[in-house]
């Protein structure tokens, strides 16, 4: 006798995704052509087609739940072939950003982020603190030559700033923390082998994470490849930038490259062409989404207040470096407070706006690993299958 399955829907969370983005989700009508067109699924139990059934549903555990919303990478390959127009993947971006809100801590963050009610609100933040460190110090005079020190003191950006990556750090791990025991204790699938420790899964899931190489299967929107791997090595390289500088700085209190410290142009080359390809490949993502919207899916208002918060960081600081050299101190000064404005956002908004992504696809791929969850079988081409055998 087949075990009974009870279903309790949540209809507030269907009409939740909706709002998300999920705008065509009642198109659905279960055909599967999402699950068979999607190159990068598993082959057992592949999503999307089961997501789009549970989202119909509404069943919000099993969704926000689920490893595979986080191992699909928005390729579109999905929606670009289904015959209803149901947007699957659109779908499951929606679920992710109510993943997002479901594991943030602290949680009233993650509704700031994601609610456009509350944009003002959310960019009054750094500008209010940016703006405090402005007055703290000497208020809007500009000393030429440029030197920030004397704008703000490094003294005021250090405790700030650090406090605010602290807080970030501590955030996301306590967030991917929430979803790792979330995973572990509503696991879907069976093993299909033997569980794998949780540090060789993590590194099996960098070496798919930096080349980007699953970016590479998707057909639909494949430049999209081209547009993450620059913004997420451009992304890397700034954090290194970064750390140099204030390991300078800080530690060795040593004179910063703007002022012709010690490996000056190695550092300012480094810091200049990663700002490049970050802005580069944000141009990218906001044009295609501009001009390809049948490709790059419905975009909501959590994926533009990412795109503004990122792309305002990349380019207000390329900017700020452009107009120091051009002259203009004025003009230096005042991109330099609000490329801090955009910077202070990135760090408070990091864990609970879409580049906390970053993390939670990293631990969905890391426990997929772990569990056999996304082995692939060999794609064979060329196969031809036998002939039946004749009847004795």
């Amino acid at each position: 006798m087949a075990k009974e399955f009870v279903v309790e829907p949540d209809l507030q969370f269907t009409k939740d995704l909706i709002a998300a983005g999920a705008g065509d989700l009642k198109k659905c009508y279960q055909c599967a052509t999402c699950a068979v067109a999607c190159r990068i699924a598993p082959d057992n139990n592949p999503y999307p087609r089961k997501e789009m059934i549970w989202a119909q549903w509404g069943l919000r555990d099993r969704l926000v739940n689920d490893p595979d919303v986080w191992l699909c990478h928005q390729c579109n390959d999905c929606s670009t072939q289904c015959p209803r127009g149901a947007h699957p993947g659109d779908v499951l971006k929606a679920i992710r950003k109510m993943g997002i809100q479901e594991n943030s801590w602290p949680s009233f963050l993650g509704k700031l982020v994601g609610t456009p009610g509350l944009f003002v609100l959310a960019i009054a933040i750094p500008i209010a603190v940016v703006l405090a460190l402005v007055f703290a110090n000497k208020g809007f005079t500009f000393p030429a030559p440029v030197h920030y020190g004397e704008f703000i003191d490094y003294l005021y950006i250090q405790v700030v700033f650090t406090a605010a990556l602290i807080f970030a750090v501590v955030s996301i791990a306590l967030s991917l923390k929430n979803y790792w025991n979330s995973l572990e204790a509503n696991n879907p699938f069976p093993l299909s082998g033997p569980k794998k420790g949780f540090v060789p899964s993590l590194i099996e899931a960098f070496k798919e994470i930096l080349p980007h190489s699953t970016f590479k299967d998707c057909e639909a929107n494949n430049i999209r490849y081209t547009a993450h791997l620059l913004a997420f090595w451009g992304m890397i390289g700034l954090f290194v930038t970064t750390a140099i500088v204030a390991f300078l700085i800080d530690i060795l209190h040593l004179d910063p490259p703007s002022r012709g410290g010690p490996g000056t142009i190695p550092i300012k080359l480094l810091g200049n062409v990663s700002a490049i390809a970050f802005v580069l490949g944000l141009a990218i993502m906001v044009v295609r989404r501009l001009t390809k919207p049948d490709q790059t899916g419905n975009s909501s208002y959590f994926d533009w207040f990412f795109l503004f918060v990122i792309a305002g960081t990349g380019a207000s600081g390329l900017l700020t470096e452009l107009l120091r050299w051009g002259g203009s101190v004025a003009g230096a000064y005042i991109l330099y407070t609000i490329h801090l404005m955009f910077v202070l956002g990135l760090l408070l908004y990091l864990p609970f706006s879409k580049f906390a992504h970053l993390g939670y696809r990293t631990v969905a791929i890391a426990w997929s690993k772990s569990v056999g969850r996304n082995v692939k079988l060999p794609v064979q081409p060329n196969y031809v299958p036998p002939a039946p055998a004749a009847e004795a």
